[in-house]
Order: structure tokens, then C-alpha cells, then sequence
């Protein structure tokens, strides 16, 4: 019975490596997807929590292009004062989208509309504040399972299992641990996510396969070059957070005597690159409807810092 007992307490307590705080890897993430799942596909990645900073570089969505995905808190060239000086900034370089924004760079700080290819465990709150976490800190009450095949990579590794089980019902996969990684003696090499939906839910259960196809610890000097933005990057980019609100939000028939009018407010703050100031032109197109385009004419609206 000890010997039972010794075994078990063995199994359970045998620690495992896990990620370090500054890595390079290849990865191929690949499964049953959910609406919020990361990108799948072949993605290179630079890990860095000690400086935090991510780059990522993958395939883009729609146009099928190479991207850069960064993410940086307080990056270099941020204007004093701006909200990318105070905290974090995600950069897209060659971005599908959005198509609103200029150049082959858009930039967005918080709050995030989106998360891009990062974990969507960074995003929270009910603002939607983005935040670089530690890559999958590994509960402490991982199971040994012995060691396992792994195909993709010819090599054999450790296997642990959550005492956790996932019944993903609606992908009829089963009952399978909640989160497995597997690792060797030198480095993580692969990570099992299942995450079930409820019965009654139209999204589709997760259950991912990550593998680090390559992996490098720590992120060696010849690398610091790729987290470099853009020189005078605020003006660069295209700044992608949601320029203007319009107040109310509503179609309007123009007449002389009606008093229609609509408020027209900046929310994306001046670059001082540019010369503090945002110029809005308005292009007057007739509807369905209307015909409007010889009756009026909108003036050119200029916004500054005092205005």
C-alpha cells in the first residue's frame, strides 16, 4: 500500500519545465476550432515577458499574405502623453485589415476591438484591456502519464494530463482531459486545449493541437531587430482604434426649416507628428430616395487641441 501511495504522490508531484519567460518558437496549431480559438496554421513566434513584447508572424486571413502582429507595452516613439505611452499597443504590419487605415501598418491601443493571433486570455475586463500574461502557465496539479509518441516531431516526450475532463458533446470527440502537455527534457513540444460548449450553444467545441515544431530559450541579440517599429510610427500607421462617433446615428432629410443636425465627436487622439490637427471632408451621395447633392453644401471640419 505505501509503495501504491509513494507512486501515485510521484506521478502527481514530478514538476514539469513549462514555457519560459523568453522564447522563439515555430508552432502549428491545428483542431476543432471555436468562434474565439486562435488562428490555425504553421506561425513563427517571439516570446518575451520579461520586456513584454510578442511578435508573431502568420498568414493573413483574406488576402493570404505574410503578416507581423506585435504587441508592445510602452513601445518606443509613443508621443508623450498618448495612450500608447501609457500602456499597450498592437501593431499590424501588411494587414488584411482594417482597410480604413493607411500604408501597410495600422496600430491600436487599448481597448481592443480585437485580439489579433494572441491568446484571447489576455483580453479582459469589461473594457477590453489587452495584457501579455505568462505562455500557459502550467497548473500545478498535472498528472504524469508517461511518456508518448509524438508524430510530427520522431521523438518521444512526457505526457501530463489535468485531472479535469471535458465532455465535448457536441464534436463527439468524448471525454478527454481538459488541458495535456507534453514536453522532453530540453523543451515544451506540444499542448492539448479542449474547452466544451453547452448543448444548447451553435458554436462548435474546442478542442486545439498545438506543436512547437522548433524551440529556442531565451531571445538571443541577433533577434532584438525584430521587435523594431517604423521611425515616427504614430504617423506611420493608420491608427486603427474608432476615429469619430456620430450622434445621433440616423439618416437626415436636409430643408431649409427643419434644424437637423448631427454631432460629429473625435476619439482617436492627435498626433503631434502630424501636426496636431484632423481634417474631415464630407463626400455628399444621393440615396435611394434623395437626391440631396445640389441642395446643401458641408463644410470642411478641422479638429485640433483646442477644438
Amino acid at each position: 500500500m505505501l509503495r501504491i501511495l509513494l507512486f501515485i504522490l510521484i506521478n502527481q508531484c514530478l514538476s514539469q519545465t513549462g514555457f519560459p519567460k523568453q522564447f522563439q518558437a515555430i508552432l502549428n496549431i491545428s483542431g476543432s476550432r471555436s468562434w474565439d480559438s486562435p488562428f490555425p496554421g504553421v506561425k513563427q513566434l517571439l516570446y518575451d515577458y520579461k520586456n513584454l513584447r510578442v511578435r508573431f508572424d502568420i498568414q493573413g486571413s483574406q488576402a493570404q499574405q505574410n503578416e507581423t502582429w506585435m504587441l508592445q507595452y510602452k513601445p518606443k516613439g509613443a508621443e508623450a502623453d498618448s495612450p500608447a505611452s501609457q500602456g499597450y499597443t498592437m501593431f499590424n504590419f501588411n494587414p488584411d485589415f482594417p482597410y480604413f487605415t493607411k500604408n501597410d501598418c495600422w496600430y491600436r491601443t487599448n481597448s481592443m476591438i480585437d485580439i489579433g493571433p494572441f491568446p484571447v486570455s489576455w483580453l479582459h475586463g469589461v473594457e477590453n484591456y489587452i495584457q501579455i500574461y505568462p505562455w500557459y502557465p502550467l497548473p500545478p496539479n498535472l498528472i504524469n502519464k508517461g511518456e508518448e509518441w509524438i508524430p510530427e516531431l520522431q521523438l518521444n516526450a512526457t505526457r501530463y494530463d489535468s485531472p479535469e475532463i471535458c465532455d465535448l458533446i457536441h464534436s463527439r470527440i468524448g471525454k478527454v482531459p481538459c488541458f495535456s502537455y507534453f514536453e522532453t527534457k530540453d523543451r515544451p513540444v506540444k499542448t492539448i486545449q479542449a474547452r466544451p460548449v453547452p448543448p444548447e450553444s451553435f458554436d462548435n467545441d474546442e478542442y486545439l493541437t498545438t506543436v512547437y515544431l522548433s524551440f529556442t530559450n531565451g531571445i538571443p541579440s541577433q533577434a532584438e531587430h525584430l521587435f523594431d517599429l517604423p521611425a515616427q510610427w504614430p504617423g506611420y500607421c493608420g491608427n486603427a482604434n474608432a476615429g469619430f462617433t456620430i450622434d445621433p446615428l440616423r439618416e437626415f432629410v436636409i430643408t431649409p426649416n427643419s434644424q437637423d443636425y448631427f454631432t460629429l465627436k473625435l476619439q482617436t487622439p492627435l498626433v503631434r507628428s502630424l501636426g496636431d490637427r484632423v481634417k474631415i471632408e464630407f463626400k455628399v451621395q444621393p440615396s435611394g430616395c434623395f437626391n440631396g447633392t445640389r441642395c446643401t453644401n458641408f463644410n470642411t471640419i478641422v479638429f485640433s487641441g483646442e477644438n
